[in-house]
């Protein structure tokens, strides 16, 4: 539904004259986020970012936006900003200080759709995370249990 919605949106700016906006609007919503939570530290994302990269670059689809979230020293102000603007923060704050995962989110709903990580090679995160956006673009819920738990701070 939400797709049909942009259409009708993208129809009405063009017959209106305001292509530039439709454009905007377009690129500023994504399918889905795919949001790494990494550190340095962390061995688990020596083995998921590679395949990440990969799977992605296999997709090559604009309508899936990588958002990179390293929780490592002085990147606070730059997570904060990346979620802030993407309306990541519930996400950001469950998760702050779990890391070797991505999240793959609704660019609509912002709900979690389900995850990827190290027991995923290129091909199945690629179409796990194909899968997901297909949920997403029409609207379904997703029962995926790829997610860790949530962080408990102290």
């Amino acid at each position: 539904m939400k797709k049909l919605v942009k259409s009708a949106f993208a129809a009405l700016a063009l017959s209106l004259g305001l292509g530039g906006v439709t454009n905007a609007y377009q690129v500023a919503t994504p399918d889905v986020y795919v949001v790494m939570f990494r550190a340095d530290y962390c061995a688990p994302c020596k083995i998921v970012e590679p395949a990440l990269g990969q799977a992605l670059n296999n997709l090559a689809d604009p309508r899936i936006e990588y958002v990179h979230i390293d929780i490592g020293a002085g990147n606070g102000e730059r997570n904060a900003h990346l979620v802030f603007d993407r309306g990541l923060v519930q996400q950001y704050n469950m998760w702050l200080g779990v890391t070797g995962f991505a999240a793959i989110i609704d660019g609509d709903t912002k709900q979690t759709l389900g995850c990827v990580n190290m027991t995923y090679d290129a091909g199945s995160m690629a179409m796990h995370i194909r899968n997901l956006q297909s949920a997403a673009q029409t609207n379904q819920p997703s029962f995926d249990l790829t997610c860790p738990e949530p962080n408990n701070p102290a």
